[in-house]
């Protein structure tokens, strides 16, 4: 099914309506063609903002109890659960609206490439810092020892100071290329 140049009408009272119904235009006002692309692309920054607020939370509870060693067993346990039941879900919608992008979106720009490329990087040291935090719980409940999980504790550090930098490598050229998809939609 080819899914390139479908959009969606949208009246001016935001009624949605599919282009191959047969939906003219009336004497009451006009309709305007959204791509899909852009229905896309408005998920995703949906997904990335909430994932940024995660990442941002999961910050503070990784960082604070350097301050306040009594919290350490603490973060742990809630990290995991944020981890778990939030960030998880929100890497698999970032993960399928960005591969929903790239469809819509072929052939692909050398930006487009090396931001797929910053992304997924990203996205692979996120997911090997929730694997760390998971094994660092499962330390927790055998009864390990502060040492070992501090020791856990700086990978997870380490991991998001690797997947940070491409994550906003990666925000930036997106930045760019919406700039100028939103620009060549204006022209």
């Amino acid at each position: 099914m080819e899914l390139r140049g479908k959009g969606i009408m949208i009246d001016e009272a935001c009624n949605f309506r599919e282009p191959e119904q047969g939906f003219q235009e009336t004497g009451e006002g006009t309709l305007k063609t959204v791509p899909l692309v852009n229905l896309v692309s408005m998920g995703h920054l949906i997904f990335l903002s909430l994932w940024g607020g995660v990442v941002a939370t999961e910050a503070v509870l990784e960082l604070y109890p350097y301050r306040r060693k009594i919290l350490h067993e603490h973060s742990i346990r809630c990290h995991f659960w944020i981890d778990l039941l939030v960030e998880l879900p929100l890497i698999l919608g970032v993960m399928a609206t960005g591969l929903t992008m790239v469809i819509l979106a072929w052939p692909l720009s050398w930006l487009h490439l090396a931001k797929i490329l910053c992304a997924a990087m990203a996205i692979t040291a996120n997911l090997a810092c929730i694997a760390f935090v998971l094994q660092r719980k499962a330390m927790l409940d055998k009864g390990a020892g502060e040492a070992a999980l501090w020791a856990s504790t700086r990978r997870i550090v380490l991991a998001a100071v690797v997947g940070l930098p491409l994550a906003a490598a990666a925000a930036a050229m997106g930045f760019w290329l919406a700039y100028h998809r939103l620009l060549n939609l204006l022209a």
